[in-house]
């Protein structure tokens, strides 16, 4: 994903459990590995209020356009006035175009944030990516917590946890644990 001076990339290698990540702006550059354990399970929006600002990066710009036409077509009295405000009211619009605004999903719940491009390359594959990373992690957290070699106590602790993250029902419950004790007669 790439959006103005910021790249995010995302690997999943579910046979070495982990999700590679990539991040670089103009002053980080990252490279770590996130275990699908720590991955959480619901997805969330986060997002600036952006209008407010394109609004006023359209009020700078026009200012710097005044500016300029006043100089070449106009007449001004004090010419370096108006080249003052042209280069100040453009060094503020072209802050104002090149400064990251949030418009993020995330994917919370679990140990460690993983913050997606809403729009890169579009919302409905970023949504697909996000859901498809949800599932994988869910998937290795279930087999590694169902473990019938457990103590009573462990496996039932840690199938309530399952429950109470909703990676499995109340059905898959009792079916657990049905199995668990079927396990441990034979």
């Amino acid at each position: 994903q790439r959006k103005g001076f910021e790249t995010r990339v995302y690997k999943i290698d579910s046979d070495s459990e982990f999700v590679e990540v990539e991040y670089n702006s103009i002053k980080d550059k990252l490279k770590y590995k996130i275990h699908l354990t720590e991955v959480g399970n619901e997805i969330q929006y986060e997002a600036d209020n952006v209008i407010i600002g394109k609004i006023f990066v359209g009020i700078t710009s026009l200012i710097t356009l005044i500016c300029l036409g006043v100089y070449f077509f106009g007449n001004p009295e004090k010419p370096g006035t108006y080249i003052a405000n042209v280069i100040i009211w453009s060094v503020i619009s072209i802050f104002g175009f090149l400064k990251p605004h949030k418009d993020d999903i995330l994917i919370v719940n679990g140990n460690k944030l993983i913050r997606l491009f809403r729009t890169k390359p579009n919302e409905e594959k970023v949504l697909e990516f996000a859901n498809n990373l949800i599932k994988i992690a869910n998937e290795k957290k279930k087999e590694m917590l169902i473990n019938f070699d457990l103590s009573e106590e462990q496996f039932m602790g840690n199938i309530n946890w399952l429950l109470s993250m909703k990676l499995i029902d109340k059905t898959e419950l009792d079916e657990l644990k049905s199995e668990y004790k079927l396990k441990k007669l034979i």
